[in-house]
């Protein structure tokens, strides 16, 4: 049976990069694994998207990422791996490095994008396996950091939840994408008190926060049309905030919220956490009914 190798190839500005999560591609792997990777920085430089294409070889069943500057010159280059690891429930990304065939080869695939004047493709040193990752948490691979300025271009990669476009094969999709929540090393206060938060970085459509001695916020970026999600968070910019049930909640990210405007929240005052009651713990997830405290 032949098995493919598809190829992702995304230009990005030269020096730094602003998010634009428009460009996210989802790849899914043939066990149903599904990745949204994009190139993000600490910069402002727009993306600069090119077309893709998809070629294959026989045995292998990986992405072949490819990533330039705002000239389509290549600045870097690797295989990307995924799967799922079924006795956690998490997943496995495995970033490995090109190798010199496979990249003189892509180099003559008459492609509209990309070229390289030394023939080369600057890849990663070694094989990278990053586990476990579980839905909504996201990973990065630094790709270009500027000496001077201190700005980095990186990639994110973010378990996805399925169902797989492609059961039982590989593929890969660049559909339009819905609001999401990004919340890294979030700074939390009730009421005006430091809360403590798990300095991790979550991505998904809706996001759900677990206080002790308040119980569970579900927030959703877009209207999840069910009782009892009430249109009273203010997004803007790196911010959250909300008052419900008497109480007055701020939530602050490192990076920008990805909403704007008033979006919906489910409190659940009396839940609390089974597995680690007097710690703050912080999921996030595509579809909002997984987030719900179960009955």
């Amino acid at each position: 049976m032949k098995r493919g190798v598809l190829v992702l190839l995304v230009a990005t500005a030269s020096g730094v990069l602003g998010e634009d999560r428009s460009n996210a591609i989802d790849a899914w792997f043939p066990d149903g694994t599904g990745l949204e990777i994009y190139a993000e920085s600490t910069g402002s430089t727009e993306i600069n998207t090119a077309e893709g294409g998809i070629t294959s070889k026989r045995g292998v069943d990986r992405v072949f990422r490819l990533v330039g500057d705002r000239d389509n010159n290549l600045i870097f280059g690797y295989f990307l791996e995924a799967y799922r690891n079924t006795q956690t429930d998490t997943t496995v990304i495995r970033i490995l490095p090109l190798d010199q065939e496979t990249a003189t080869g892509m180099l003559h695939v008459p492609h509209p994008a990309f070229h390289s004047a030394t023939g080369q493709i600057p890849t990663v040193s070694s094989i990278r396996e990053i586990q476990p990752v579980n839905f909504g948490q996201a990973v990065t691979l630094d790709i270009l950091q500027n000496p001077t300025t201190g700005e980095k271009i990186f990639d994110v990669l973010r378990p996805v939840f399925g169902p797989s476009q492609c059961p039982t094969s590989m593929c890969v999709t660049a559909l339009p994408q819905p609001a999401q929540l990004s919340l890294k090393e979030i700074t939390l206060r009730v009421n005006g008190k430091a809360v403590s938060a798990p300095a991790s970085w979550v991505i998904g459509a809706a996001a759900r926060i677990d206080i002790p001695g308040h119980g569970g916020y579900v927030i959703a970026a877009e209207d999840p049309k069910m009782l009892h999600f009430f249109q009273t968070v203010r997004a803007e910019g790196k911010s959250l905030g909300w008052s419900i049930d008497g109480d007055q909640l701020q939530v602050d990210s490192k990076t920008d919220i990805g909403a704007s405007g008033i979006i919906w929240v489910y409190h659940d005052p009396n839940f609390k956490s089974t597995e680690q009651p007097d710690v703050v713990r912080l999921q996030t997830a595509d579809n909002v009914g997984l987030l719900l405290p179960k009955k």
